[in-house]
């Protein structure tokens, strides 16, 4: 009988800890922010990365329309390093609420009908060219020539 009683105490200790788990995450979530696609990322830094490599047969060339081909978009946004939130809100004409998680490149912010939906980062040890720090671009020209791991626009 006081075996039963115990056990019956420490399921219910269980119960109230495990609701007041769920009950933090429910409370402290931020449904408005939206995270880097990981894979993504790194699928386009690898394709930066091996751009020059002669056995890839790619000649330089990064196609994101064949990176990003997963999923619909219509254009991306290419944003250099260290612009700020603001001005990445105002260019999208919206909050921007990214959330890289890695520090590091450039970011592409991939929009459908002007609204958000993936955003990668650059995570290679080249560098872009020869884009505004804000650039829009769209679909049918998000074609990319890799030189000596300088990235630019083709």
């Amino acid at each position: 009988m006081r075996m039963g009683r115990v056990l019956a105490l420490v399921a219910t200790a269980l119960a109230l800890l495990i609701g007041g788990l769920v009950l933090a995450v429910y409370l402290t979530r931020d449904e408005d922010n939206i995270q880097v696609d990981n894979i993504l990322s790194e699928n386009f830094s690898k394709a930066v990365a091996l751009a020059e490599d002669p056995q890839e047969g790619t000649k330089g060339v990064v196609d994101l329309r064949q990176v990003a081909s997963f999923f619909d978009w219509d254009s991306v946004l290419a944003v250099a390093p260290g612009v700020s939130r603001d001005s990445i809100s105002n260019a999208l004409g919206r909050k921007w609420t990214g959330i890289v998680g890695v520090d590091a490149g450039e970011l592409l912010i991939f929009l459908r009908g002007g609204d958000v939906v993936r955003f990668a980062n650059y995570r290679g040890t080249g560098h872009f060219a020869g884009l505004r720090p804000i650039q829009e671009i769209q679909r049918n020209d998000a074609v990319f020539r890799v030189r000596s791991l300088v990235v630019t626009l083709r």
